[in-house]
């Protein structure tokens, strides 16, 4: 009789063990899962490119915030743009460039991505088409630069070269150059411009 007693006092803290469990692993998974959806949207923002990344990320991330910079990525950042708009790593990307980092085996200051980043193709996804935000299409460029305040007689975005990659003059996260001064001497560089 004691043993059948054990039994049936045991039973009932079993029954409440076994409801506590799926509470628990629910529990787990929305936190999980809370904690990975944070994860996404501060892995978009501009904070999580330093945050992780303080030595090679800060004088862009610093470019990016800097409400007063000439730099095109200041200006980028007023019209409403994030860095993931025009950088957008892959997958393999992101995990080659966490590996130098975690290494060191990374250049400081970072290596130009000029093979992608400021080619005529990637800016024109934006300032060729249209775009709400920057309300512009690629004659509405050529017209804005006919009188741009440098060598009235010439103008950048007519190019007698043909088209050029837009990174040979701007650059998003340095001091823009004008290209054409390599060969007209004379011409005048916008103010901040090299």
């Amino acid at each position: 009789m004691s043993n059948d007693t054990n039994n049936a006092a045991s039973a009932p803290g079993a029954k409440r063990r076994g409801r506590k469990l799926p509470i628990i692993l629910g529990v787990c998974a929305a936190v999980l899962v809370v904690a990975g959806a944070s994860f996404m949207v501060w892995h978009e923002q501009p904070s999580f490119c330093n945050a992780i990344c303080h030595s090679p990320m800060d004088p862009y991330v610093e470019g990016f915030q800097d409400e007063g910079t000439d730099l095109l990525v200041g200006v980028h950042a007023k019209s409403g743009y994030e860095c993931l708009d025009c950088h957008e790593p892959t997958l393999s990307q992101q995990v080659s460039e966490g590996v130098k980092w975690v290494t060191g085996d990374f250049a400081d200051p970072l290596e130009s991505r000029a093979l992608t980043i400021g080619t005529a193709e990637m800016c024109l996804e934006c300032h060729d088409d249209g775009d709400a935000k920057t309300g512009r299409d690629w004659d509405d460029i050529v017209a804005a630069t006919t009188d741009w305040g440098g060598d009235k007689t010439v103008n950048p975005h007519a190019s007698h070269v043909g088209t050029l990659d837009c990174g040979n003059c701007h650059s998003v996260h340095g001091t823009s150059v004008m290209y054409c001064a390599d060969c007209h001497a004379s011409m005048d560089a916008p103010e901040g411009w090299a």
